[in-house]
């Protein structure tokens, strides 16, 4: 790690250029973010579109069916009662079916003992089978408590019942989990006859609904009026579980929340976890049946053409970073490429290399100026350095001439002391005798005789002499 950093701090257009692109690079990101976010935006926006338009449309093809469904039972409902017998019921029943394929089943059940003859019970009950349809009169079972009976009868106006599972022992009854829309009959003067109930397969409903899948992995649900999954992707879940014991712990807010307002009749989307994974769960509401459908899309997929644009961006945007770093390493050292050729010279300066010649920069730019005053420095120094050497080897020239003169002086000053020593000696002798034949003349001259007393004055003459002649060379030497 230290030693690119190292390498870093030691190169000045690597690190101008890691500064620019980083700034760059910074700025990008930015701008990127509050791109992605409105990109973002706008993409849940068009998500949120689609699956409503799809909930509408799915929601306006059964309400259309479900409407017609209506039509045709409303108006049995008003032409059957002036058309009473067992045979008439049985063929308007199969007539129904015969002409309206969206119908699985069609029965007109009337009230009990309304035809003496028949006994208690008459329904006339047409079923619609894979390849053909089915009329029967019902056999004798309580159908005035079923759901389909009784619930007209005692609201005393038409609607549509969750659904129910058609199978009666000993009856004609389809294997599929039916929805019926109930009217009552009613004569001339307001008295109830019975109910026609028109019946369709819950299986068209959860094909119908099942198809909305606007993504790869969206599912679509649809919950009656307390909460019960009436098409869920798991069937073992139909009928048996409702959307609030379904919920998992970590969304159980937001789907309990979804729940009621499911059951409300309301539209809208909802943002939430579903197995685990963030999706988005768009409803609305069945028209007269008191149910809902929703579609339920994984985050993943709504997003997953605005993550693969993201990573696609991304890989562009590393590239081109990357790119534009060269590009400002190269432009960058191309441009301080002279800098780093004052660095190399002044190095050299450094360790005392002042006479490279240099060549003049025609940039007219700072760099090319500061090239071009560093030449001129140089110059300048390697002229003062130049005088500098000469003047050095002037004085080194006049040192040693003083050191010669020097020690010439300290030769001649030996030499001086040596010949001084030498005139000492010379003058003491002399001196020594003067003074000694002095001595014995002021003590014993009355009593030498004239010829050593003429012996001791020639010697003291001859010594006076000698002395004088020293003083001679004395003076002699003193004046050269």
């Amino acid at each position: 790690m230290k030693r690119p950093l190292r390498y870093i701090r030691q190169h000045l257009s690597l690190r101008l250029g890691l500064i620019i692109t980083l700034i760059i690079a910074v700025a990008f990101t930015l701008l990127s973010d509050i791109l992605f976010e409105r990109c973002r935006h706008f993409i849940q926006r068009a998500a949120i579109d689609h699956a409503s338009q799809l909930l509408d449309n799915t929601a306006e093809r059964i309400t259309g069916i479900m409407d017609e469904t209506e039509l045709v039972t409303n108006f049995m409902a008003r032409t059957v009662p002036s058309h009473l017998s067992p045979d008439s019921l049985l063929a308007y029943t199969r007539r129904g079916i015969e002409d309206y394929d969206f119908l699985t089943g069609l029965a007109i059940s009337m009230e009990p003992y309304f035809f003496p003859e028949m006994g208690r019970y008459y329904s006339a009950y047409s079923l619609r089978g894979p390849d053909s349809i089915t009329t029967v009169r019902e056999g004798p079972f309580e159908y005035f408590d079923t759901v389909w009976y009784k619930t007209p009868r005692s609201l005393g106006t038409s609607c549509w019942t969750d659904a129910f599972d058609d199978y009666n022992e000993g009856t004609l009854s389809s294997p599929d989990i039916m929805t019926s829309y109930c009217c009552p009959m009613r004569d001339a003067e307001g008295r109830y006859l019975g109910s026609i109930t028109a019946s369709l397969t819950l299986k068209w409903l959860s094909a119908s609904v099942s198809a909305l899948q606007p993504y790869p992995n969206s599912s679509a649900i649809m919950i009656g009026r307390d909460g019960t999954y009436l098409v869920h992707p798991d069937t073992a879940k139909l009928f048996r579980e409702t959307i609030f014991s379904d919920a998992a712990p970590e969304s159980r807010r937001d789907i309990e929340t979804l729940g009621r307002a499911m059951i409300a009749g309301r539209s809208g989307m909802v943002e939430t976890k579903v197995d685990g994974r963030d999706a988005f769960i768009f409803y609305r509401p069945l028209e007269h049946t008191g149910w809902s459908i929703a579609i339920v899309c994984p985050e993943n997929d709504v997003f997953a053409r605005y993550y693969r644009v993201l990573a696609i961006v991304w890989a562009v945007i590393g590239i081109g970073l990357l790119l534009l770093l060269v590009v400002c390493y190269q432009t960058v050292r191309r441009a301080i490429q002279p800098l780093e050729q004052l660095d190399y010279e002044a190095q050299r300066i450094a360790e005392g290399h002042f006479d490279t010649e240099l060549t003049e920069s025609p940039r007219q730019d700072s760099i090319g100026r500061l090239q071009n005053s560093f030449i001129r420095m140089q110059q300048s120094l390697a002229t003062s350095v130049n005088d500098i050497r000469s003047v050095n080897a002037e004085l080194e020239q006049r040192n040693e001439e003083l050191t010669r003169a020097y020690q010439l002086q300290l030769d001649t000053n030996r030499e001086k002391a040596a010949f001084i020593q030498k005139m000492y000696h010379e003058i003491r002798t002399p001196l020594n005798i003067i003074c000694g034949f002095t001595q014995v003349l002021t003590a014993s001259l009355p009593d030498l005789p004239a010829d050593e007393i003429a012996d001791i004055t020639g010697r003291i003459s001859e010594s006076a002499s000698n002395i004088a002649r020293l003083a001679k060379d004395l003076d002699q030497a003193a004046k050269m």
